[in-house]
């Protein structure tokens, strides 16, 4: 590594501990703080006693010896405060620990706070282009490193500090210019090593947990998607991706535990050099009668006392560079710019009555992909307007442009006469109810996942919307009612009934516009039936938006739209489209001829 690129690798980690205090300082409230400063003055009041015991202790063999200077302590007195100083050291330690302790676990719940309320405000290109267990990873590695840092600033790195410099001002007042020489440059020397490594550590840390990561993530789509495994026998497929995954796992954490066990072999032997040299030297001066005994115990403790935290803040520092190469991928995720929720100065009339316009609007994932191009329509309040069309045609891109999940490249999306990129987005999207073709459901209660249409609902008003649903029958006949548990993704309902729970939740919302995406697109034909009596049911005198692939369930509609690779290329009554002969006919008539035989 050349100077230029360990300079390079230096400046990122301080900016990195900056970016890292910044944002741990920002989250704690008064309460962490004063208990990060409480420990903080302990760490130092511990450490500034560690290394007065061997002063006491020296003092005592010197009294033994006979070659007690001036002092006119008696023996007693000696063993008393030898013996307070470790008592007062390690009883500073545990209060340390208890004050620390505290704080440390309310600061991980602070930012295991922070970091699920960000990721949840992430926009929708953010997720749909990683994987859920990546994510999930990253936040756990962040936590984890995060521990790791603090653990090792306060219970190793600032008390060697305080010792060091307490051991340093205490061989200087008895003289003992030697064997200072000796302590610095045995620091010298562990600094330089460090220095040399923790880059390498470093980068090694950050692959091994970015490693990590994507062999979570690919466990966690495999598992999130168990059904379909199953369904093709792909048990072995899975298991040799996820294989792969985890053996590059091992490989990178491997290679980072073969860097630091070198790592470690290095300091024992700068210890062990530091420590002989020290111990020659002093048998040489007790010898000479340069040294009494007492000063042979008092250097050879501190040898060890002061060497070996050496040793533990080499392992710190350590420890600490993989923290912050595990800290690396949370850091990158707070970095992402979130949905702004609330900060428009625009808003919704209180009384808009639900009246939706597209006026040309455009939208490109990529440049070499158009998604939408020039789409226009108007939907007046209390109407209904179908939106038909092929797959990939761009219907539910219309969905996620009116609810502000992706934003136009161009054009303008107006609902009752505002302009919807004004409008604050909870705003927005509670005047909005979608019942989708998937209904996603929590692994929780029936109450739980209706009543997410409108969070603080009564129990009234959750039985309401469930008797709208057509629901009563089914709570009737659980034993639990309302309070079963649909278990993960609806798992324990039909697909019918997990239809109804969605349009229970959409109910509740009493919104302006109901959007129903597919909404009957994988059920059979007699629950369709049932479910769209359903939908017209509860979407009676409101705004209605149907995106349908089959066209029985847009028959009713006031308007219908014929999407065609992003553009209208018709549009009319059922009747009028029909008639015309055009792409929607053909299509009327396709799906008839297919739903005959299985009617005959």
């Amino acid at each position: 590594m050349t100077k230029a690129q360990q300079r390079s690798r230096i400046r990122g980690q301080e900016s990195v501990l900056r970016e890292v205090a910044a944002l741990m300082w920002s989250q704690a409230s008064p309460l962490i703080r004063r208990r990060f400063l409480l420990a903080l003055l302990l760490v130092v009041g511990s450490g500034a006693l560690t290394p007065l015991g061997p002063v006491a202790l020296k003092l005592i063999v010197d009294r033994f010896t006979g070659e007690a200077g001036g002092h006119a302590l008696s023996l007693s007195v000696l063993v008393g405060l030898y013996v307070l100083s470790q008592w007062l050291s390690r009883s500073a330690g545990e209060l340390r620990t208890l004050a620390y302790s505290s704080a440390e676990r309310r600061m991980v719940r602070t930012l295991s706070e922070r970091m699920f309320s960000h990721a949840m405000r992430l926009p929708f290109r953010y997720h749909v282009e990683r994987q859920t267990g990546v994510v999930t990873q990253s936040l756990e590695n962040g936590l984890q490193g995060y521990q790791r840092i603090m653990n090792h600033l306060v219970f190793t790195l600032l008390p060697v500090c305080v010792q060091l410099v307490t051991t340093a001002v205490i061989l200087l007042r008895f003289d003992h210019a030697v064997f200072f020489a000796i302590f610095c440059g045995a620091m010298l020397c562990y600094a330089v090593a460090f220095s040399h490594f923790a880059g390498q550590v470093s980068t090694l840390s950050k692959a091994a947990s970015a490693a990590r990561g994507d062999a979570n993530g690919a466990m966690t789509d495999c598992i999130m998607n168990y059904e379909t495994v199953k369904l093709f026998a792909a048990e072995e497929v899975v298991q040799d991706k996820v294989s792969k995954a985890l053996g590059e796992s091992e490989s990178r954490w491997v290679q980072f535990y073969r860097r630091s066990a070198t790592n470690g072999l290095i300091v024992a032997t700068l210890h062990a050099g530091a420590l002989a040299a020290a111990i020659v030297y002093a048998v040489h001066e007790v010898r000479a009668d340069r040294m009494t005994v007492g000063d042979f115990v008092l250097v050879n403790t501190y040898m060890l006392q002061v060497l070996q935290p050496l040793e533990s803040m080499g392992r710190a520092v350590q420890a600490i560079t993989q923290g912050l190469g595990m800290l690396d991928r949370m850091l990158q995720l707070f970095r992402e710019p979130p949905e702004r929720l609330d900060d428009n100065d625009g808003d919704l009339a209180a009384a808009g009555r639900g009246e939706l316009e597209f006026d040309h609007v455009r939208l490109s994932y990529r440049s070499e992909r158009t998604i939408l191009n020039d789409v226009s329509f108007a939907l007046p309040a209390g109407r209904t307007l179908g939106i038909v069309g092929a797959s990939g045609a761009g219907k539910s891109t219309i969905v996620r442009l009116l609810v502000r999940l992706v934003e136009p490249d161009g054009g303008r999306i107006l609902l009752d006469g505002i302009e919807i990129a004004t409008v604050p987005l909870q705003t927005l999207r509670r005047a909005i109810a979608i019942v989708p073709q998937d209904t996603v459901l929590f692994n929780d209660t029936l109450a739980y996942n209706i009543g997410l249409g409108r969070p603080g609902s009564s129990r009234n008003d959750i039985e309401r919307a469930a008797r709208l649903a057509h629901l009563d029958e089914l709570v009737k006949r659980l034993p639990e009612g309302l309070e079963t548990r649909v278990g993960e993704r609806g798992i324990k309902l039909s697909g019918g009934e997990r239809q109804r729970v969605s349009i229970a939740r959409a109910a509740l919302k009493r919104p302006r516009i109901y959007i129903f995406d597919e909404a009957t697109s994988s059920l059979d034909s007699r629950t369709e039936r049932e479910i769209l009596q359903n939908l017209r049911e509860i979407s009676q005198r409101c705004t209605t938006l149907v995106i349908a692939h089959r066209l029985s369930t847009v028959v009713h509609a006031d308007e219908i739209v014929v999407l065609h690779e992003g553009t209208i290329v018709e549009r009319g009554t059922h009747a009028q489209l029909v008639r015309s002969q055009g792409r929607y006919s053909a299509l009327w008539k396709a799906q008839q001829t297919m739903q005959a035989p299985a009617a005959s």
